[in-house]
């Protein structure tokens, strides 16, 4: 605000009157400067049944660019000033990078109408993958699940309460066309890079088998469960009720998949007992062909 310029008052002496002069102000305002709105939202995890709309969280499972950079599909922000796409997270981001690697690409490997197999254990993955003929025997039992998987996972979930935790699934058996729905969407909502990190392609996704399995706490998903207790529980005790963390952190180069921390494949307790807490073993190491 400029100061007011008052033009001195004269008296003169024969006349008693006091002439004052015009005062005049000036005045002025600073422009506003627009807010910025970044919108962000987490993706479902790899194959999840329900991802996210646009808005991208995945991981995820969340914060800055994903690992690998998710570009989910953010529109950019509308302003008075030109916005850059918001890019939102994946789910769940692991707390390092996934290693680039071709099996976080397309897919390669053949497709069999039964489950490839070693040392009885059947395999699904980027690798080894599904037709759409497949249907598991239990497909009709309760989340689709062998009655094996159901009981050790009532087991779990047992154990858990113990520890003051409670568990429930929120996927179980997916079929090929279910599956294929999941893929397409988070082709069209995230890059193709980001989609195939956290989303299986039909044919190629463990649920298939009805032998896996997306434990929940019933709050948080992708990156916000992999900070809970529920996560790290997982992490310590699965392995000793049949369950193994079917996608470890940093071993994307060798699942083709990010870490998450909620996917639960059944292997049963002979072979769930060799995933130690901390091990970072993938089923592909334990039977070798990694």
């Amino acid at each position: 605000m400029i100061p007011a310029r008052v033009i001195s008052t004269r008296v003169i002496p024969p006349l008693v009157g006091v002439l004052v002069a015009a005062v005049s102000v000036a005045g002025c305002s600073a422009p506003s400067q627009p807010a910025q709105v970044d919108a962000q939202a987490e993706p479902s995890a790899s194959g999840a049944a329900n991802p996210s709309p646009t808005q991208r969280p995945g991981t995820a499972r969340t914060p800055q660019t994903p690992s690998p950079t998710p570009s989910s599909s953010t529109g950019p922000v509308s302003s008075a000033t030109p916005t850059p796409t918001a890019t939102p997270t994946p789910i769940p981001t692991p707390s390092t990078h996934p290693t680039d690697s071709p099996k976080a690409g397309k897919a390669t490997g053949p497709v069999t109408d039964t489950p490839f197999e070693v040392n009885g254990i059947p395999i699904v993955s980027k690798d080894h993958r599904l037709s759409a003929s497949y249907v598991p025997p239990w497909a009709d039992q309760p989340h689709g699940l062998h009655p094996d998987a159901t009981a050790g996972f009532k087991k779990l979930q047992a154990a858990a309460r113990a520890d003051g935790l409670r568990f429930s699934i929120r996927s179980g058996y997916r079929s090929f066309a279910t599956q294929k729905g999941s893929f397409n969407r988070a082709m069209q909502q995230y890059n193709e890079k980001t989609a195939r990190l956290y989303f299986a392609e039909a044919g190629a996704s463990e649920h298939q088998l009805g032998l896996a399995l997306d434990a929940w706490d019933g709050k948080n998903r992708g990156t916000a469960f992999a900070r809970t207790k529920h996560a790290q529980w997982l992490a310590d005790h699965a392995h000793e009720h049949g369950f193994i963390v079917r996608y470890p952190q940093d071993k994307t180069h060798i699942t083709g998949y990010a870490w998450e921390s909620w996917h639960l494949r059944w292997v049963g307790p002979e072979t769930s007992q060799h995933f130690t807490p901390g091990s970072g073993l993938t089923l592909e190491e334990y039977l070798g062909i990694a």
